[in-house]
């Protein structure tokens, strides 16, 4: 009776533990994780032909921890002196977002509510690298915004997003319909 269950058990765990083994989707295996600790870390040490860095650190207020990587794709002291956002403000938003590999996960130009291509919310309802990239920028800024995995969803998988993947966000800050003012 023994040499009958394992006979069933066997092929059983063998399967399940080649199957976790040998996952394509990303998320995985322990590679994933991996790959991305090394792409931003790459991207973190990434010059350009100058020798420049090509993305800036941006550490976290609140989180000694907490940063991301950002490249500003518009003239900043142009919009130097318009507002930031707040943590509790609603925010107005284009953006898109891959992972490392290029993948397409969401993107806010299939929306047509409150109007086309915007995603609005409140700033602090969103992703810690979210919160922290968009407080650094100025309406009308538009920027490359690497987050690592631990300043997004971290070990959990959420929705098409794999547990541990870095999100390569391309975002415009549009607008700032309900800027709140920090308590006095």
């Amino acid at each position: 009776m023994k040499k009958l269950l394992y006979l069933i058990a066997l092929p059983a765990l063998l399967a399940c533990a080649l199957s976790s083994c040998l996952g394509d989707e990303p998320g995985t295996d322990s590679s994933w994780r991996e790959r991305n600790d090394r792409w931003i870390a790459e991207k973190e040490a990434e010059t350009d032909a100058s020798g420049q860095p090509v993305y800036t650190r941006v550490n976290c207020k609140w989180d000694p921890n907490g940063y991301v990587l950002m490249k500003w794709h518009n003239n900043r002291a142009l919009t130097q002196g318009k507002l930031s956002p707040m943590s509790t403000s609603t925010i107005d938003v284009k953006y898109r977002v891959t992972n490392i590999e290029g993948t397409g996960l969401d993107s806010s130009y299939y929306r047509t509510v409150p109007a086309d291509s915007i995603y609005r919310s409140v700033l602090n309802t969103n992703i810690q690298g979210w919160q922290i990239a968009l407080s650094n920028m100025h309406i009308g800024d538009s920027c490359t915004v690497l987050i690592p995995y631990n300043q997004a969803y971290g070990v959990n998988t959420q929705g098409s997003i794999a547990a541990y993947s870095n999100l390569i966000f391309d975002v415009k800050l549009v607008d700032i319909p309900a800027y709140q003012r920090p308590l006095q």
